[in-house]
């Protein structure tokens, strides 16, 4: 069997893919809105290849496409060849499951992953800023596995969820 070679991993979204019109919903949700208002620049990849992480299947990732060191400039060069500039944030969402679950689903994935993207906090609790006045962004850990944010919107959409949920519940008892 031959090996892939390294562009078989990832693919850039086609019009058939239906991501534009998920992206475009989610973007219109009050709690992306911040993302719109500060034109935050978003590029997406799909992943060819499954991933797994503590023996789990990662669905989304979001990236800030930034290194450090001596292959910054080779980074942000294959960066910029690959998606045309060099995003603020990447989202590289599971081939697979994007083209077999449904509608729904679809669009809990893309809101889950654009909550990771998030304006960061001074040590007082408000938004931060540059000496510019441009908003400082960076990733949004989760508040347990999943967002409570994507929880309210969605509801108990999960098994994971649902199992979670009847623990806390039973802990109350």
């Amino acid at each position: 069997m031959d090996e892939p070679d390294e562009f078989d991993l990832f693919r850039l979204p086609e019009p058939d893919d239906g991501l534009e019109p998920v992206v475009a919903r989610v973007l219109g949700m009050p709690e992306h809105a911040h993302l719109v208002d500060h034109e935050i620049d978003l590029a997406f990849l799909f992943r060819c290849e499954p991933k797994e992480f503590g023996g789990r299947m990662v669905l989304g990732t979001v990236y800030e496409p930034k290194v450090q060191g001596g292959l910054k400039d080779v980074f942000e060069w294959m960066i910029s060849r690959l998606l045309g500039r060099l995003p603020r944030f990447l989202v590289v969402l599971d081939d697979g499951y994007w083209q077999e679950c449904g509608a729904r689903n679809r669009e809990i994935l893309v809101f889950h992953e654009l909550t990771h993207c998030q304006q960061k906090l001074d040590r007082y609790g408000a938004p931060r800023f540059d000496l510019d006045g441009n908003p400082v962004y960076g990733l949004r850990a989760h508040d347990v596995e999943e967002f409570t944010s994507v929880v309210r919107r969605y509801g108990v959409w999960n098994d994971e969820l649902r199992e979670f949920i009847a623990a806390a519940q039973q802990a109350d008892a």
